[in-house]
């Protein structure tokens, strides 16, 4: 069975679209109350020690929203 690159093209294009529509999806619907907590989190990973960051990173788990 040969499959010619134009169908494969269109395919890909298709399956392209696809993932670029559901990240845009994903992205509208994120809880957005998580956001300052979520950037906390990264402030925190960059300016403290990793044995301190894993403990605050527990206490934030409880904070979070599920989405």
């Amino acid at each position: 069975m040969d499959i010619s690159p134009e169908i494969l093209y269109p395919i890909g294009a298709l399956l392209l679209l696809g993932a670029l529509l559901w990240g845009v999806v994903q992205y509208h619907t994120r809880n957005r109350a998580n956001d300052p907590i979520t950037e906390k989190a990264t402030r925190d990973l960059y300016d403290k020690p990793r044995e301190e960051y894993d403990r605050e990173r527990e206490e934030l788990k409880d904070e979070l929203r599920p989405s």
